[in-house]
């Protein structure tokens, strides 16, 4: 397994980030790593033993979301979730502190 994930993502690498010699060019052409839905810079700190699943999505329809990285999209998924817990805790922490901060009789509006 870990062999077919390493293999993916270099076939991925290697066909996303070739060299473009146009002189107009508008888009890079390199992938967009998305790790439990968190888009992250680099991969490198991920522990191999971590990963559920990886996949390489090519859409023009997902690749737009992502313009001017034109390259794909790398969809990592891990067992840790080490990305996405953090965002998760201060989402929870920020309504604790609104649910806190309500006044009875008042109407918020997010």
């Amino acid at each position: 397994m870990r062999k077919s994930i390493i293999l993916i993502i270099a076939l991925a690498a290697s066909l996303n980030m070739s060299a473009q010699t146009e002189e107009k060019q508008d888009s890079l052409n390199i992938p967009v790593y998305l790790v439990d839905g968190v888009e992250v810079q680099s991969i490198n700190d991920i522990d191999q033993k971590d990963i559920i699943s990886v996949d390489v999505i090519k859409n023009s329809d997902l690749t737009r979301l992502f313009y001017p990285r034109t390259g794909g999209i790398v969809r990592i998924t891990t067992k840790s979730k080490k990305y996405l817990k953090p965002i998760v805790q201060k989402h929870q922490e920020e309504t604790k502190k609104a649910k806190d901060n309500k006044k009875s009789g008042q109407i918020y509006i997010r």
